[in-house]
């Protein structure tokens, strides 16, 4: 549904005749004002407190501490999580439950259930089969809140901590986030003919980028991303879409859906928004400018 907003709303066919006149300091964008007005979102959003039954402080990756096999885990900021292992990956979602004590306190858990999963059978043959299971919400861990930070960096199981992850940043993004909070990211930016729009969705962000070869042809990028408190960073893990555009005089335009399982991610340093297009790497050499 996200993919059919974006694109009925970035087809209009005002686009298409508008978008000569869209190269104010380089960038090709349909509609900015429009797109600013959504990326800056309401005050209450840019400036949300992450409450107790927020997730918030645990989105990100993580490893698993003190083990030969070890697992990673992602938690994304719909609520959702992937663990995965040697042989195969698990999913499920995530929540937060509390536990009342005799003298009327209570305490916070990050409650994990397991919905399902991929196991890889015959993993060293040349044609790997996979055996898919469900499940009905099972349990699968529960990891106390810690209540008085705003960014988790362990997550230890029950009370004796048999289970422990630790935060896990590619790129060493964490030694470099002081200072960058999420509303930072939120905006129009500008790099040449390519542009984007950081915006609120839901309990995550939507990046959407534009990137004109021509005034009447270029491709469009969607990311449903996650921010990471403790990275200061977004990351979409997969299901990144690019569409092909060619619009015509008339107005009409076709286009073409070149893949839909991209990963992406975007840091913010110095006043600088990096795209890294896993996928294609076809945007590791571009730095947005707010505009």
């Amino acid at each position: 549904m996200y993919i059919h907003e974006t694109l009925h709303r970035m087809l209009r066919p005002a686009l298409a005749m508008g978008l000569a006149a869209c190269f104010a300091c380089g960038a090709v964008w349909g509609e900015p004002a429009v797109a600013a007005e959504k990326a800056a979102g309401t005050e209450s959003q840019a400036q949300a407190i992450v409450g107790e039954k927020s997730i918030q402080p645990i989105a990100g990756t993580w490893r698993e501490a003190g083990v030969a096999d070890a697992r990673s885990l992602i938690v994304y900021a719909d609520g959702k999580y992937e663990l995965a292992y040697k042989d195969g990956k698990a999913f499920g979602t995530v929540k937060v439950t509390s536990e009342e004590h005799p003298d009327g306190s209570k305490s916070y858990w990050y409650t994990f259930l397991e919905g399902g999963g991929v196991v890889l059978e015959d993993k060293d043959t040349a044609s790997p089969w996979y055996k898919a299971y469900t499940s009905a919400n099972e349990f699968w861990a529960g990891f106390a809140k810690d209540e008085k930070v705003m960014t988790q960096t362990n997550l230890r199981s029950g009370q004796d901590g048999s289970l422990h992850f630790v935060r896990d940043v590619e790129g060493g993004y964490d030694k470099t986030s002081a200072g960058i909070k999420a509303e930072d990211y939120l905006g129009v930016w500008g790099c040449g003919r390519c542009s984007a729009v950081v915006s609120r969705e839901g309990a995550g962000f939507l990046v959407e980028i534009q990137w004109a070869s021509s005034a009447a042809e270029g491709s469009r990028w969607v990311y449903h991303c996650t921010y990471d408190n403790y990275a200061a960073i977004l990351f979409n893990d997969g299901g990144g879409t690019r569409i092909d555009y060619v619009y015509k005089e008339d107005g009409t335009g076709k286009d073409t859906m070149a893949y839909n399982d991209g990963v992406g991610v975007f840091v913010l340093r110095d006043g600088k928004l990096t795209w890294q297009d896993k996928k294609e790497n076809v945007g590791n050499e571009v730095d947005f400018t707010k505009l």
